[in-house]
């Protein structure tokens, strides 16, 4: 995982597959967007849009790659697609290429809440098994920011009452594990903790 915020991103290629890129980092890198035609959810992003023929002498890549700190293919010309990321190994610079072969920045499927950010790759070999996978985790923990904040204030409490650190482990592995303080969740972080801490410490 790297911390992209506010850094910049440059991308090729304004289509759907540009978009879910730009999608991707939205938000949180500052991304440029070089491609003849967009989608219109392009619209709607924060990215900066480009509109021009991408060029296929590196020399003329290199002007547009130049300060970024990561940029991502995403053309629907396999071949440029290369010459881009060629030129990028060259120039010392991160790359991602969306079409195959990949290059040395690998984009995992993610999903994040408030507190936790999970991240699923299969080193690009099947994109769709990463979103299947991310599928699968949200629809299983949707009170995951919940229970996190609940576990942070109850380590807290632990901590203040000088419990041993093994008994710590201990609590806090049997909330996570307990059905009846997921489904308090449900009513609040509040009556949750409450209705454990009256079960693990009183």
């Amino acid at each position: 995982m790297v911390d992209c915020s506010h850094k910049p991103v440059t991308i090729f290629g304004g289509g759907e597959v540009g978009e879910r890129k730009a999608r991707y980092f939205a938000g949180e890198a500052d991304v440029t967007v070089y491609s003849r035609t967009f989608t219109p959810a392009f619209e709607s992003l924060p990215v900066k849009q480009i509109r021009t023929a991408i060029p296929r002498v590196e020399t003329e890549i290199s002007d547009l790659i130049r300060g970024a700190f990561l940029v991502v293919t995403a053309t629907s010309d396999p071949d440029l697609n290369q010459i881009i990321a060629d030129r990028c190994r060259t120039d010392g610079i991160l790359c991602n290429n969306a079409t195959d072969p990949p290059a040395d920045v690998t984009l995992p499927a993610k999903f994040s809440g408030e507190r936790f950010t999970i991240a699923v790759s299969t080193q690009g070999g099947s994109p769709a098994v990463s979103r299947f996978i991310r599928e699968q985790i949200e629809a299983a923990w949707p009170d995951l920011d919940q229970m996190i904040a609940l576990e942070e204030e109850l380590r807290k409490d632990l901590k203040m009452r000088q419990i041993p650190q093994a008994r710590r482990r201990e609590i806090l592995t049997a909330v996570l594990h307990d059905a009846e303080a997921w489904k308090n969740l449900q009513n609040g972080t509040e009556d949750a903790l409450t209705q454990v801490r009256e079960k693990y410490l009183a």
